[in-house]
């Protein structure tokens, strides 16, 4: 199974996949009208085998995505969490 997803992420961490993931999830969101709606998006904690969900405000994505900070679960929040909401961090 390694293998497998090995190389369907050749060249990528898995920061930049799960990123990647989630930039799509936003944008199937905008496509679909759910500008004002709660994304449920992976967690961006650095850990190859999290599969943690954070919900967070399609807005929100928004604004604090394109500064290049990510969304972590709570409990995945180191210490230097920039902000911290209900359901998620943002480090």
């Amino acid at each position: 199974m390694e293998d497998i997803v090995g190389s369907i992420v050749s060249g990528q961490t898995a920061d930049d996949f799960v990123r990647e993931v989630n930039e799509n999830i936003a944008a199937l969101g905008e496509r679909f009208g759910l500008h004002e709606q709660t994304l449920e998006l992976i967690c961006e904690c650095g850990n190859p085998c999290c599969d943690a969900r954070v919900a967070v405000p399609a807005e929100e994505y928004e604004r604090l995505h394109e500064t290049g900070r990510r969304f972590v679960a709570l409990d995945h929040a180191r210490a230097g969490a920039s902000e911290r909401h209900s359901g998620y961090a943002v480090v």
